[in-house]
């Protein structure tokens, strides 16, 4: 299931505490997923970084972002930051239920 997919399953409202469960497992596997991916993409920028015949630092960044590689890394970035309160909701919506 893709992350778009999750957004739209989630904002369900009357899930059982089940089908919760199963969303907040694959939110979980999916934020490891993106960690992994963007730990290969950082490993990627420091060598582009390194070998990058730009003056500064801030040049050198500039140029990566420009990259397929800086732009999915720019991408992951965001997919984690949604995918946090995605994380936390469903949570909370788990223990309403339990409670």
């Amino acid at each position: 299931m893709t992350l778009r997919e999750l957004i739209n399953a989630v904002k369900e409202h009357k899930l059982t505490k089940e089908q919760l469960e199963g969303y907040f497992d694959q939110l979980c596997i999916l934020e490891a997923e993106l960690h992994l991916e963007i730990a290969e993409l950082e490993k990627k920028e420091a060598l582009f970084l390194d070998v990058s015949e730009e003056k500064t630092n801030a040049d050198k960044e500039r140029k990566w972002k420009a990259t397929k590689e800086g732009l999915r890394e720019i991408e992951l970035k965001n997919y984690i930051r949604s995918v946090k309160p995605l994380l936390a909701s469903v949570k909370n919506r788990i223990y309403q239920q339990i409670f």
